[in-house]
């Protein structure tokens, strides 16, 4: 019966799954030649005209990378790593607090708070970032953890106090209000009560700042100056791209452990992030 249910859906909507896989194939080809790239011999890689499948498949250039200048890349990643959980940490936790304080609470003044924050997301990043040297450079924060955590947490929060206020909002004020006539603080509310019930909008928070901070090029690039502080994206530019020339193998293979991570979050986290995206659209 639910074979017949499913070939018909398939029957009534072909056009549409057609699309779908095309524009899915499409999207995926980049990763795809990326990989095979990365699977292939050096003289194999530059080899005319090319082949979408190794002739044999050979993990040299993941070797290469990952012990190349005793460990840097693995420095590289170590970085990576840090800034982003701490970075997603703040901004899930500042964030949430935010938007449930705008949804829930009688804040003065709320609206105005808002107003400038929606004015916030308007100002493109770049005009900002000579400025934000100057303060880094004047507080002895360049080259630091601590500069580029309060750069990510501080442009990534209006994104996610306005998804995190759609969130709350779709969430009853009679579940808040019977917990307040129980006894329970605001902490006691927003951790136990609402926490779990906005779970898609946290997760969604969290997946567009890991990305985002994840992919990040201007400002590790801006605020940091020496290889221990480097950052992935940074790092791997560094090491395959050359004046004379660039390592296809060191590139694509960084390339790939570089999708990993964001990928395995995305899958895990993936009916999380679409419902937290609709979530308050409809009241």
């Amino acid at each position: 019966m639910a074979l017949i249910r499913f070939l018909d859906t398939l029957k009534r909507h072909k056009f549409k799954y057609l699309f779908n896989i095309v524009l899915s194939v499409l999207f995926l080809l980049p990763f795809a030649w990326t990989l095979s790239t990365s699977l292939k011999k050096s003289k194999e890689i530059i080899k005319t005209p090319p082949e979408w499948i190794p002739s044999s498949i050979t993990f040299e250039h993941y070797q290469e990378i990952w012990g190349m200048n005793n460990g840097l890349f693995q420095t590289y990643l170590f970085n990576t790593i840090v800034l982003t959980i701490i970075s997603v940490l703040l901004i899930v936790l500042v964030g949430g607090l935010a938007g449930y304080g705008f949804s829930k609470l009688e804040i003065p003044f709320s609206k105005i708070f808002l107003l400038l924050i929606l004015i916030a997301l308007m100002i493109p990043f770049q005009t900002l970032l000579i400025p934000l040297f100057s303060i880094m450079k004047s507080l002895n924060l360049l080259n630091t953890y601590l500069a580029l955590i309060i750069i990510y947490v501080t442009f990534h929060l209006p994104v996610a106090v306005f998804m995190m206020l759609n969130s709350f909002d779709a969430v009853p004020d009679a579940i808040r209000e019977s917990a307040l006539i129980d006894g329970a603080g605001e902490f006691q509310i927003f951790f136990k009560l609402m926490i779990p019930l906005a779970w898609p909008g946290l997760a969604t928070v969290a997946i567009h700042s890991a990305y985002t901070t994840w992919n990040d090029y201007i400002v590790a690039l801006v605020f940091t100056t020496t290889d221990d502080m480097r950052t992935l994206n940074i790092g791997l530019t560094n090491m395959a791209i050359g004046q004379y020339g660039n390592d296809w193998g060191l590139l694509t293979s960084g390339s790939i452990i570089n999708f990993l991570p964001m990928i395995i979050l995305f899958v895990f986290l993936q009916r999380f992030f679409i419902s937290g995206l609709t979530n308050g659209a409809v009241k």
